[in-house]
């Protein structure tokens, strides 16, 4: 079906529409594909071209591979990892499990990316008394740099990497805290890089930052939107006092829900378009189901309710003898004149992963899909 965004949404932005239009393909099937059981689709995939004008499609896990070809429809495995994690036990250092999330480049050599990195207790002894993952999960974001050309990455001595870190510093036995899920990084309306990251907050509060930077390869220079400007600085929580939320005013909470998945500059609508997996919620529009929705913003802080573009099975819905679920939905236009797919126009693909169970529990084959999306004002 069809979709639009409500009417109440169109003093600020007009109607947008986006349907599936076609079936799914596989693009990363992990059981004839993967070359290490970590190689899959664990955060949205990201996308760029080199200096050789190949495109990379990375497949982000704690150990971080890609795929590599001359166009995103012409892509290898490649089963040298780009980066592995440090799984350092020192939660002040900030590089325990590294996720790369989200790239910059103006020249394809020279190859920036934001982290997610997971300090996972349960995985240190002495760390994590309850042994829960969820219970001592402590997220920040970080930068690294690949100076060949997306081949290998590295970051600055640590603690220096750090971007965006908890207010407070690890303790176990509270439910996932920090900063999380970088978006795409997009050029913005006065032509300074943004990226929306999710946070989740000691006092309970969450939802989604906005990041602004004029200087992506300083992980000092990144501000968050405060409410009235750009003058957030996230601070390292074992240097500084400790506080009860990150420093930056949520973005519009509960139309946006916590989608950071996918944020492209759409040139067929002359919007921001953000696509990512929500709950239902009561600003949601049609049905009131889990499934991937779309919102649209022209100045990437105000946004118009999220609408849905499909039913979709999270492993937080998902139902024993059900449908296998689904996660990390990204949009990727093979025609995006922008080195890293940062824009997108009409039609682009919906990339996403599909997580496969066997006995009603689930395994580590997760496969990239795509379908192929229509975008219309």
């Amino acid at each position: 079906m069809l979709l639009e965004a409500p009417s109440s949404a169109r003093s600020s932005a007009p109607t947008a529409r986006l349907r599936i239009v076609g079936g799914a393909r596989t693009v990363f099937d992990w059981r004839r594909q993967a070359c290490a059981p970590a190689e899959a689709p664990d955060l949205p995939v990201r996308a760029f071209r080199d200096y050789r004008n190949r495109t990379q499609l990375l497949l982000s896990h704690y150990e971080n591979f890609r795929m590599v070809g001359r166009s995103l429809q012409r892509l290898r495995r490649d089963c040298r990892a780009v980066l592995r994690s440090r799984e350092s036990s020192v939660p002040s250092r900030f590089e325990d499990r590294e996720w790369l999330a989200s790239v910059f480049t103006t020249d394809g050599r020279t190859v920036w990316a934001l982290v997610h990195d997971e300090y996972q207790g349960n995985t240190h002894p002495g760390r994590c008394p309850s042994g829960s993952y969820e219970d001592c999960w402590y997220n920040s974001v970080t930068l690294v740099r690949s100076t060949d050309g997306g081949r290998s990455y590295a970051h600055s001595a640590a603690p220096r990497q750090l971007v965006a870190a908890p207010p407070l510093a690890y303790r176990q036995g509270s439910e996932p805290v920090g900063v999380f899920a970088p978006s795409n990084i997009v050029t913005g309306p006065d032509g300074a890089r943004y990226a929306l990251v999710r946070v989740r907050n000691p006092d309970g509060t969450r939802g989604d930052c906005l990041l602004r930077t004029t200087n992506v390869g300083s992980p000092g220079a990144w501000r968050a939107w405060d409410g009235q400007g750009f003058t957030g600085a996230f601070a390292d929580p074992y240097s500084s006092p400790p506080r009860d939320r990150a420093p930056c005013a949520l973005v519009q909470p509960g139309l946006i829900a916590e989608m950071t998945e996918s944020l492209t500059y759409n040139t067929a609508l002359g919007r921001y378009l953000l696509v990512g997996l929500a709950p239902p919620g009561p600003l949601s529009v049609g049905a009131q189901v889990t499934g991937i929705y779309f919102s649209t913003s022209r100045d990437l802080l105000h946004w118009t309710p999220r609408t849905l573009v499909a039913p979709a099975v999270s492993v937080h819905s998902y139902v024993c003898g059900g449908p296998a679920p689904i996660a990390y939905p990204s949009v990727l236009d093979p025609r995006s004149a922008s080195r890293t797919y940062a824009t997108s126009g009409a039609r682009p693909f919906l990339y996403f992963t599909q997580f496969r169970y066997a006995a009603c529990k689930q395994t580590p084959d997760r496969d990239l899909m795509r379908e192929p999306l229509e975008v219309a004002p």
